[in-house]
């Protein structure tokens, strides 16, 4: 499953590279050095919402997720 996400993901990045490439030709007001280089914008938003899972996923391991005896911890006094 994962393997399959992975595929689907890099062959939309790069369907939207080749759709900058062919379809933008340079008409865009251009004013950031990166903004010239193909596929910039895809790729940062394709690493942008990497980063956002990745942390997301270590917020609900480390702080979010409880151990599976945690509610039985005080109990004993009952």
């Amino acid at each position: 499953m994962k393997r399959t996400w992975l595929v689907v993901s890099i062959t939309v990045l790069v369907i939207f590279i080749l759709l900058d490439l062919f379809l933008v030709n340079g008409h865009i007001h251009v004013e950031f050095p990166w903004s010239h280089l193909a596929g910039f914008f895809a790729l940062f938003g394709f690493l942008g919402c990497l980063l956002i899972i990745v942390v997301a996923k270590l917020l609900g391991h480390y702080w979010l997720q409880r151990g599976e005896d945690y509610y039985d911890k005080n109990g004993d006094n009952e």
